[in-house]
């Protein structure tokens, strides 16, 4: 499956998943366990709802251009790495709506050179541009990095 999709960095062009509709689900599924909803915030490309189940405090993100979503353990806020979890049980509730992520895919090396101009992704992608002159300048390092990023 090819996650590095045209626009999924937020940089235009780009399609667009509702926030609405993704605090709405979560809030549907989990209610009270809903400890805080972090919608679109300038310089962000995802949403995060942080919920409480069994003790332990989780973050779904939710790319905010392609319905793929992530889950990542107890983090900093505007923290640049994402401590990618697996979590089988909320996976099931939210395929319905979208693509899991896994670990091992937003884990894999994101692996580009410049050559003069020309910017060359080995991994899979299909990203515009802007997005490539986005990648030289912040460095992520995994698939996940770009995914889920701050870049302004």
């Amino acid at each position: 499956m090819l996650i590095l999709r045209s626009g999924i960095t937020g940089f235009l062009p780009a399609p667009s998943v509702k926030e609405n509709k993704f605090k709405q689900i979560c809030y549907s599924l989990f209610g009270s366990k809903v400890l805080d909803f972090i919608g679109a915030e300038a310089g962000k490309n995802f949403y995060e709802c942080i919920i409480k189940v069994k003790d332990k405090r989780i973050h779904i993100l939710l790319n905010g251009q392609y319905p793929f979503m992530a889950f990542t353990s107890t983090r900093e806020v505007y923290v640049k790495y994402f401590p990618f979890i697996d979590e089988p049980e909320l996976s099931k509730l939210f395929k319905p709506y979208y693509k899991i992520l896994h670990p091992n895919q937003l884990n894999e090396s994101l692996r580009y050179t410049q050559k003069g101009e020309k910017i060359i992704v080995k991994t899979e992608n299909n990203l515009h541009q802007d997005e490539l002159e986005q990648l030289v300048y912040w460095e992520p390092k995994t698939v996940g990095d770009v995914v889920f990023n701050y870049w302004d």
